[in-house]
């Protein structure tokens, strides 16, 4: 799902993923910043909160502050501020060596996942082995590091030392806290039934069985499609499908964009599942066509992935291209 800073991530050698066996949909969240901001310490600690279900966190990113160096991240079940000076407390869940370059998102995988109960909080620990080994940001603008429908990732701390009494206090910051820079990757644990939803919606979209229409892309290709489908998951579509004239030939509905952004804004239709390329333009294009079919998921998850491939050389042209959806609450969500 990325970003032009994300996509740098580099997997420590010393850390293998485990598998996944757990139900439920692959996400992502990014917190607010995923860029050096040029604060680091030693190490950073921050709460992950679950809303309305149970999540399993999988693998964390976070931007070093060294060219390179040795880290270890822990986890606790509780908030980091209770338990911030107890290495006892803490459970090791991944540990490695990262190679630089500085400021590269690094991606650790980790060795088991955790679990946060819903309306649950857990705390993570991010410990390096020396003095700047993790960025943080000093950004008071937000009250949290990042939020979406399933989580929140909480303001944390940084530590000057491994494992120190004293959490840090200011005087930058919100409040004497600081936005974590990252990226959590996660699960929301579902019930046997939501799987068999899924696995069915997966299937349809594969096979297609028994279409009844088409969605004629802008280059001609033409994608075989079920009118009921599309109209259950946009108001818009539906209306789209009345309004066609009634023949005997089978109904085609025509989409100004390229063909690989309609089978990408098909998939997600069908499956939930975003996996728009980042080829030059087509994020916007999904942008514009999930704003068209009322589609805010897709609206949030591609703004936010235009919002963070933001960089000095494309600044003014993103912006431009984001202004028409400033006011969509998905955008500002994102």
């Amino acid at each position: 799902k990325r970003t032009a800073s994300a996509e740098a991530r580099r997997t420590p050698s010393a850390i293998v993923a485990s598998p996944l066996t757990l139900s439920g949909a692959w996400r992502q969240i990014h917190t607010h910043s995923l860029s050096m901001t040029g604060h680091s310490q030693c190490g950073f600690l921050f709460d992950v909160s679950a809303k309305n279900a149970d999540l399993a966190v999988h693998a964390v990113s976070f931007v070093p502050g060294a060219k390179d160096g040795d880290y270890d991240v822990y986890t606790v079940a509780e908030s980091h501020e209770r338990v911030h000076q107890n290495s006892k407390a803490w459970s090791l869940v991944a540990k490695g060596t990262h190679t630089g370059p500085r400021g590269c998102t690094l991606r650790v995988p980790l060795l088991k996942h955790v679990n946060i109960p819903r309306l649950s909080r857990h705390a993570f620990y991010i410990s390096g082995h020396n003095v700047n080994a993790v960025s943080f940001s000093t950004d008071s603008n937000n009250t949290n590091s990042g939020e979406n429908e399933d989580l929140t990732i909480h303001l944390g701390h940084f530590k000057a030392f491994p494992w120190e009494g004293v959490l840090s206090t200011g005087p930058f910051g919100h409040n004497g806290m600081q936005e974590f820079v990252g990226i959590l990757e996660y699960e929301v644990l579902q019930a046997p039934a939501s799987d068999l939803v899924m696995n069915t919606a997966s299937r349809m979209w594969e096979l297609r069985p028994f279409p009844d229409a088409e969605l004629v892309a802008a280059g001609g290709r033409s994608f075989e499609v079920h009118r009921s489908v599309l109209a259950a998951a946009s108001v818009q579509l539906r209306q789209a499908w009345e309004n066609l004239p009634m023949t005997s030939a089978t109904p085609a509905l025509q989409i100004d964009a390229p063909q690989e952004t309609v089978e990408a804004l098909l998939r997600f239709i069908y499956t939930g599942v975003d996996e728009t390329n980042t080829t030059p333009g087509e994020p916007l294009e999904m942008l514009r066509l999930a704003h068209q079919y009322g589609l805010p998921n897709l609206v949030r998850s591609s703004a936010t992935r235009l919002a963070n491939s933001m960089q000095r050389q494309n600044a003014v042209s993103l912006v431009r291209a984001l202004r028409p959806y400033r006011d969509h609450p998905a955008c500002e969500l994102a």
